[in-house]
């Protein structure tokens, strides 16, 4: 069993239901007793809350939340004034977090919402670190935590799988590494190799390149005592990761944030993380390389 790596990370709270849904996700993200967090409340002129001392109250009752919930952990609280993203950008910049989160409700998939809300769009844009779209979607307590992983074996997935290996998770978690073949690269591959056509054909290509790319994924998540799986599922990855999450009950989903240029690494999954992080009913954990501030 490895040694859980010290976490710094930031809370975007806002007193807000999706912001309280994020609180109780902590518990359930996998950090060890190391854990040092800063809760951020921002008035607002257009949105409750709209004074410093307003603010400061709801800072306190999420800074007092956490400890409650995580009495291990360094807990401490700041306000700040004007706009959310930008000033949680502002506090990371001095703060240096491994991961920034925030809570955001769902967006349902029928209504073709390819976006999240301004803040958490704003983050998982120009944040330097990983940044959690929360959701504390409730599971039996006698269910282990089921993750899901979006994996092509760029450096994306390979660093949501270290993210996940690193922290400390109760026993029986299952990780299932996830990968999308789209269905119109699989076409276009048997176009020019006539030996590729026929869905049995194409999945089986699909499935030998996706266990080539996980062997080393997999064997560190079983070093770190995480059960581990790899799956091909043939589609278009922003709906499949989705629906397969929903099939699965995952409590989370960890994905890469960038996409390749090149079409052949793109085969197994695009790049479709603020896709899956607006519409997924659990949280969604983007994760990035931390840069320097």
């Amino acid at each position: 069993m490895n040694e859980v790596k010290a976490m710094r990370i930031m809370v975007g709270y806002n007193g807000s239901d999706a912001s309280k849904a994020a609180i109780t996700d902590l518990h359930n993200s996998g950090f060890g007793d190391n854990t040092e967090v800063l809760v951020l409340t921002v008035a607002e002129e257009w949105s409750y809350p709209r004074t410093a001392a307003d603010a400061q109250m709801i800072a306190d009752t999420g800074k007092a939340e956490i400890e409650q919930l995580c009495p291990t952990w360094t807990v401490s609280a700041e306000v700040a004034s004007g706009s959310p993203p930008r000033e949680i950008l502002a506090y990371a910049r001095s703060f240096h977090p491994d991961l920034i989160i925030v809570g955001e409700p769902h967006h349902d998939l029928s209504e073709h919402n390819l976006f999240v809300g301004h803040t958490s769009h704003v983050l998982l844009t120009e944040s330097n670190c990983s940044v959690r779209i929360a959701r504390g979607a409730k599971r039996p307590k006698a269910r282990p935590q089921r993750i899901i992983v979006g994996f092509d074996g760029s450096v994306g997935a390979t660093l949501s799988v270290e993210a996940i290996a690193a922290r400390r998770w109760e026993p029986g978690t299952a990780v299932q590494l996830l990968a999308v073949a789209d269905a119109s690269v699989l076409s276009l591959i048997g176009r020019f190799n006539p030996q590729m056509r026929g869905a049995a054909v194409e999945t089986k290509f699909a499935s030998q390149w996706a266990e080539t790319l996980a062997s080393r994924s997999l064997a560190k998540l079983e070093r770190s005592g995480i059960t581990s799986s790899v799956a091909v599922v043939l589609g278009h990855p922003k709906e499949v990761i989705i629906q397969e999450a929903e099939r699965l009950d995952a409590d989370a989903i960890f994905v890469g944030p960038h996409c390749s240029s090149n079409s052949f690494e793109r085969f197994l999954i695009g790049s479709v993380s603020a896709s899956v992080a607006a519409r997924a009913h659990c949280s969604v954990e983007v994760v990035r390389q931390p840069e320097s501030w």
